[in-house]
């Protein structure tokens, strides 16, 4: 899991979300990989809804936009007898999959292709995929129902797609950033999004029309806090991110005070705890009967 940040929302009704992948750096891959490691029961909760939806125990899984491999790791150790093949358009990010998968012990039962979602990614695929995963990836991709189609046609019939995305709703705690500016943390979101970020997408139409059927979507929450030197690093990186996109946004003061809260941070000395939703859909390929 996971494309959090930065890219762009449009209003396209058919693409809803879309927006370019970010540059692929070190600082962005610590923050992919953080992002991860707090979503983790998020990804509990996707892949416990998914075992539910679906008729058997998944053989053959896909990891559409991998990135550095959280996503693949946590299904790999869920599906210990599947197969996953683990899709990324960057060799960075694929190098940093095959380490992680290594360092978990389930390299063997991981396959990474270097492949863009908007070409033929299904090329080198095995027929019959019992379970497609795409946590913040769907978003990045140029023609979202061409994609859902791919999938629908290279799913078995009950097997499911799983889609992970952002909700928009996030919150600070305290709610000054452990700064002095009342509600800095809430301007920072307002002002965020008014810019179109995160990148905020509803698949449940999109998914319909791909036919999948049912449709299940929940919702679910990814927490930090500086409680650990983890969410710590998590929470400097991703304000120092958001510093980035805010650009001039708001007030001379307000954003004295988010530098202040950055380097604050990254010393260890700030005291913040934040909480970012996540909507997840489980879509299922119907059984069609003899």
């Amino acid at each position: 899991m996971t494309h959090a940040f930065p890219a762009p929302r449009h209003s396209h009704p058919d693409r809803p979300g879309f927006g370019p992948a970010p540059a692929h750096h070190a600082e962005l891959e610590e923050l992919l990989d953080l992002d991860a490691l707090f979503g983790a029961p998020v990804l509990a909760q996707a892949m416990d809804e998914a075992s539910h939806a679906m008729i058997t125990e998944p053989r053959t899984i896909v990891d559409l936009g991998a990135g550095t491999g959280t996503g693949t790791v946590a299904l790999a150790h869920r599906f210990p007898g599947a197969r996953i093949h683990s899709i990324d358009a960057s060799v960075g990010m694929l190098d940093r999959l095959r380490e992680a998968a290594r360092d978990a012990g389930v390299a063997a039962n991981v396959e990474a292709h270097l492949a863009d979602l908007d070409d033929d990614w299904i090329a080198d695929l095995p027929d019959g995929i019992d379970l497609a995963w795409a946590a913040l990836s769907l978003h990045h991709v140029g023609d979202p129902a061409r994609l859902l189609r791919q999938v629908f046609d290279a799913l078995r019939p009950g097997g499911a797609l799983v889609v992970i995305e952002m909700t928009g709703e996030t919150t600070y705690e305290p709610a000054d950033l452990d700064t002095e500016r009342s509600r800095l943390g809430e301007r920072v979101v307002n002002t965020l999004a008014e810019r179109g970020y995160p990148v905020v997408a509803d698949w449940t139409r999109a998914l319909e029309s791909a036919g999948f059927a049912p449709i299940a979507r929940s919702e679910a929450t990814l927490t930090a806090s500086t409680d650990t030197p983890d969410g710590a690093r998590y929470l400097g990186l991703q304000l120092g991110f958001n510093r980035t996109l805010l650009g001039d946004g708001l007030e001379p003061d307000d954003l004295e005070a988010v530098d202040d809260a950055i380097t604050r941070l990254r010393a260890g000395r700030a005291t913040i705890s934040a909480a970012s939703g996540r909507a997840i859909w489980v879509a299922v390929r119907p059984v069609v009967a003899e």
